[in-house]
C-alpha cells in the first residue's frame, strides 16, 4: 500500500509542480459543453444559441406556496409594457394554475410561444386578484439590454439547476487542459436565495469519464504539500526539511450508474504518510593548486548563488500554493442564505492516461429542510447526450415503477356488465389485467343478482389472487 501511495505523491509532484507559474486560473481551458437534462439549463455564451429563439416575455423568479412569485421584470420587456410588476404573484398561466409546480417547470409554457403569440397571466397583487394578457417575443430579443445578461453571454458554458425546492441553485462547468491532459477540473457554484444553511461537502462530488471510471478528487492539501516536496528536493547547499504530509482524507466511491440509482461509500482515509528528503548538500574539496583566498572567495560566491536560488525557490512555492488555494472550492462552513459560493476541484486519472468524454458529474447534498441526501447529476462533452437519454429513460422507468398497479375488482366486472360489453370482451380483459376479486359465497350471489353470467363469475373464481 505504501509504495503505491508513493508513486500516487510522486505522479502528483510532476504533474503539478513541473510548471509551477501556471496557476489554476492562468492555464488555457477547454470547456467542455453541457447537456440540459430534465429541470436543468445552459447557461453562458452557449444559452444564447441553443435557446435565443424561445419565447420569453421578461421575468424571472421563483414558485411560493401559492404560485410564481416575480422578483425580476426586464424594463421595456413585453411583461413590463403590459403592467407586471415585482412581487406580483403568478396564479395560473393560460388557465394552468402554477401552485405545487417546480420552479424551472413554470415559465416552460412561455418558451414554447411564438414570437407574438399571447399569454394570459392571472395574478394576485396584494390580494388583488386581475388578468393581464402578454403578447411573446424573442428571448434574445427581450434580454438583450439587461446587464446580467450582457455579462452571462461573455461568460463560458456552463450548466445550472434549482435545488432544495428552488431556494438555491447550483452552477457547474467542466473543463480540460493541455498543460495537465491527465485531469479534468470541475468549477461549481452555489447562490443560495433564502435556502436553510446547508453544507456542499466536495468530497461527495463525483467525476466519471466515457468508461464510467471514477476520476480521483485531489485536494488543495495534497497539492499544497507537493509543491512544498518538490521545494525540498531542489533545495541547494545543504537539507530542507521536508513538509508533513497532508492529513489522510475521506473517501468515497459511487456506484449504480445504470438504473439511475447512485450509492456512495465511505472508504476511510485514504492517504499514508510519505516522506522524502533532500541530500544535495553541496561539497567543496580543496584543490593543491588554489590560494586559501581563491577558495574561500570561490565558496562564497556558491554560497551566496545557493541562497539566492533557495529564497527564489521558496517565494515561487509560496506564489503557487497561493494561485492554487484562492480558487480552490472551499467546503468548510455551511452556505447561508444570500451566500455566493464557488470554486475548481481537480480530478485526475490516477495515471497518465487522458481520460475520455462523455463525462457525468454526480453532485450529493443534504437538503437542509428534511436532512435528506440528493444527487444532481450533469453531462458534458462529446456524446453526453447518450447519457441525457439514459437518464430519462431511467426517470421514465422509475416514474412507472412508482406508479400504484391497477386491479381489476367486482365493482369493475359489474360495471362492465351493465354498459352491455360482451361476455367474451370481459373474460378476455379478465384474463388480460391483474385482477383483485371477492368470490366469497356472499359476493357471488351479489355478482349474479347483478346480472354477471356464470362464465364471467367462473373466469372470476379462476382468476390469480393478488
Amino acid at each position: 500500500m505504501r509504495m503505491r501511495l508513493c508513486l500516487v505523491a510522486f505522479i502528483l509532484v510532476n504533474t503539478l509542480v513541473l510548471s509551477w507559474h501556471i496557476s489554476l486560473f492562468a492555464q488555457e481551458p477547454t470547456y467542455l459543453i453541457p447537456v440540459e437534462m430534465k429541470g436543468q439549463t445552459v447557461r453562458g455564451a452557449a444559452a444564447i444559441s441553443m435557446h435565443g429563439s424561445d419565447g420569453s416575455i421578461g421575468i424571472n423568479g421563483k414558485v411560493i406556496e401559492t404560485g410564481y412569485k416575480v422578483e425580476v421584470v426586464v424594463p421595456g420587456s413585453p411583461a413590463a409594457n403590459a403592467g407586471v410588476l415585482v412581487g406580483d404573484t403568478i396564479l395560473s398561466l393560460d388557465g394552468t394554475s402554477l401552485k405545487g409546480i417546480e420552479t424551472w417547470e413554470a415559465l416552460k409554457p412561455i418558451a414554447q410561444k411564438k414570437e407574438g403569440e399571447t399569454v394570459s397571466l392571472t395574478i394576485n397583487r396584494n390580494g388583488e386578484v386581475k388578468t393581464i394578457n402578454v403578447a411573446a417575443a424573442l428571448r434574445k430579443n427581450v434580454w438583450a439590454n439587461d446587464a446580467g445578461t450582457q455579462q452571462e453571454m461573455k461568460q463560458p458554458p456552463a450548466i445550472s439547476q434549482f435545488i432544495f425546492g428552488g431556494s438555491a441553485a447550483i452552477s457547474a462547468r467542466l473543463v480540460q487542459t493541455e498543460q495537465r491532459p491527465s485531469n479534468v477540473f470541475l468549477w461549481v457554484f452555489f447562490y443560495s436565495k433564502d435556502a436553510p444553511p446547508f453544507t456542499a461537502d466536495d468530497l461527495k462530488f463525483f467525476v466519471l469519464d466515457g468508461t464510467n471510471q471514477q476520476l480521483r478528487h485531489v485536494s488543495i492539501d495534497e497539492i499544497r504539500y507537493g509543491i512544498q516536496l518538490e521545494a525540498a528536493r531542489n533545495w541547494k547547499g545543504g537539507n530542507y526539511p521536508p513538509p508533513p504530509p497532508p492529513s489522510p482524507q475521506r473517501q468515497y466511491t459511487i456506484s449504480g450508474m445504470d438504473n439511475g440509482n447512485y450509492t456512495i461509500t465511505n472508504l476511510g482515509g485514504g492517504m499514508a504518510s510519505v516522506s522524502g528528503t533532500s541530500s544535495s548538500t553541496y561539497t567543496v574539496t580543496q584543490q593543491p593548486d588554489y590560494s586559501q583566498l581563491g577558495y574561500s572567495l570561490g565558496l562564497a560566491i556558491r554560497q551566496y548563488r545557493d541562497n539566492k536560488s533557495n529564497q527564489k525557490l521558496v517565494e515561487q512555492a509560496k506564489e503557487a500554493i497561493a494561485s492554487w488555494e484562492g480558487p480552490y472550492f472551499k467546503s468548510q462552513g455551511p452556505i447561508v442564505a444570500g451566500e455566493n459560493r464557488g470554486g475548481g476541484i481537480m480530478y485526475w486519472t490516477g495515471s497518465n492516461q487522458r481520460p475520455q468524454p462523455p463525462y457525468r458529474v454526480v453532485l450529493f447534498l443534504t437538503d437542509p429542510r428534511n436532512q435528506k441526501e440528493e444527487h444532481v447529476t450533469f453531462a458534458f462533452g462529446s456524446g453526453a447526450e447518450k447519457i441525457k437519454e439514459e437518464m430519462a429513460h431511467q426517470v421514465e422507468a422509475a416514474s412507472t415503477q412508482s406508479r400504484p398497479q391497477s386491479f381489476l375488482t367486482n365493482g369493475d366486472v359489474v360495471g362492465m356488465v351493465k354498459a352491455g360489453l360482451s361476455t367474451d370482451i370481459i373474460i378476455a380483459k379478465i384474463k388480460a389485467t391483474p385482477c383483485s376479486f371477492e368470490t366469497n359465497p356472499t359476493t357471488l350471489k351479489e355478482l349474479k343478482d347483478a346480472g354477471v353470467p356464470d362464465s364471467v363469475i367462473l373466469s372470476m373464481v379462476q382468476a390469480p389472487k393478488n
